[in-house]
């Protein structure tokens, strides 16, 4: 997954089977042969989706899987080591926990040595800038790199927000997820809405973060032609903003 700039993917939503068969074959009529997905779901369909009826189809349309993102796992969970297992056979090898953080470095070093032996990649989704800190303070006592952050910009009232959190610590962020609203419904990435995403991008190129970057949408639906087209924009735009460094 090295490149020079962004690893500019859509978030998809699966509930089981039966529906990520129906995104994928939206994705094959499209013709997004080569597209990042990050495939986003909750403990329960993780636990019931077997590994290859999960990869297979995914295979076989010709789309990547950036990322396996699960929102409700706890931390004793038996599926973390699944969740390692999946996410170590995907292209971008690396799984996100979106739930409340576990604090206790014991817990934090389990999950470390179980993504470790899988050479995959663990990030987890503070969802405050207290729980940033709070969480980077016992992920720096940790060696190794396996764990980071994934930063979601829903989780702040404003692009001005999102960013005084997360450029401290962008050295170890490697999903930033975007999204825009307007009128409480969904907007475009690059109108002005209630975020203002042209200046997030900025900052994240001129910064060089080379990590995903991924157009997802939590509080509102946006189907799966619309994240399409959004894609379409942002790489758009990202690949100008490149030209200019």
């Amino acid at each position: 997954m090295e490149t020079a700039g962004p690893i500019l993917s859509i978030s998809v939503q699966m509930r089981g089977e039966r529906e990520l068969e129906e995104v994928l074959e939206v994705l094959r009529a499209a013709g997004a042969g080569g597209l990042w997905i990050q495939l986003c779901m909750d403990s329960e369909a993780l636990q019931q989706v077997s590994l290859w009826d999960l990869l297979d189809p995914v295979h076989d349309a010709g789309v990547r899987i950036s990322s396996i993102r699960v929102v409700d796992i706890r931390p004793e969970s038996e599926l973390i080591e699944k969740l390692a297992v999946v996410a170590s056979e995907t292209a971008g090898r690396t799984a996100i926990i979106s739930s409340p953080n576990p604090q206790d470095l014991g817990v934090l070093e389990e999950w470390l040595q179980v993504f470790a032996a899988y050479q995959a990649r663990l990030l987890l989704e503070p969802r405050s800038a207290r729980e940033t800190h709070q969480l980077y303070k016992s992920l720096r006592e940790l060696i190794g790199g396996v764990l980071g952050f994934s930063q979601v910009q829903e989780n702040f009232p404003s692009t001005e927000h999102f960013l005084r959190v997360l450029t401290p610590y962008l050295q170890m962020t490697h999903n930033v997820q975007v999204s825009n609203y307007g009128e409480g419904r969904v907007a475009r990435i690059l109108t002005l809405g209630v975020y203002n995403n042209p200046l997030l991008l900025r900052m994240l190129v001129s910064h060089g973060y080379s990590g995903q970057l991924t157009i997802g949408y939590e509080k509102a639906p946006a189907s799966l032609s619309f994240l399409l087209e959004e894609h379409r924009a942002v790489d758009s735009f990202l690949k100008s903003l490149e030209e200019k460094i």
